[in-house]
């Protein structure tokens, strides 16, 4: 798996090229990746408190493995969703490097000025979560 950190500086020196409108597909591609794994973050976030399992012993115990496992408990499903966002923001950061040297290079500037770069929602942030302790009704 690439660095994107170290991409985005050898964007930024000029080591690394790539086309404007490739870099702008990638970016939307992006946008639009990062607006699913907010929406499956949420759902995950909506399992927290999983109760419909019986009032026995061995329900509120599965129950209580379920909520952990979307949000809190090991390996959990928000986390790891937000693992994948966070890489996906490092490589819209390198993709958007392509519309700032377009934007600032001298000899492109009249370029720059005629590429209509759609405005992008700025990234959704989830409230942070903090341990939920489970209580059986």
């Amino acid at each position: 798996m690439p660095n994107w950190g170290s991409l985005a500086r050898a964007a930024d020196s000029g080591d690394l090229h790539l086309d404007v409108d490739a870099a702008r597909s990638c970016d939307e591609a992006c946008v639009e990746y990062l607006e699913k794994l907010y929406a499956h973050q949420g759902v995950a976030l909506s399992l927290t408190d999983v109760e419909v399992l019986g009032s026995f012993d061995f329900g509120i115990a599965l129950a209580k493995t379920f909520s952990e496992k979307a949000v809190g408990g090991a390996n959990n499903v928000v986390d790891a969703l937000q693992s994948h966002i966070d890489v996906v923001m490092q490589m819209q950061a390198v993709f958007q490097e392509f519309f700032t040297a377009t934007a600032t290079d001298t000899v492109g500037q009249d370029n720059a000025a005629a590429i209509a770069i759609a405005p992008q929602n700025p990234p959704r942030y989830l409230p942070t979560l903090t341990e939920r302790t489970f209580t059986p009704n």
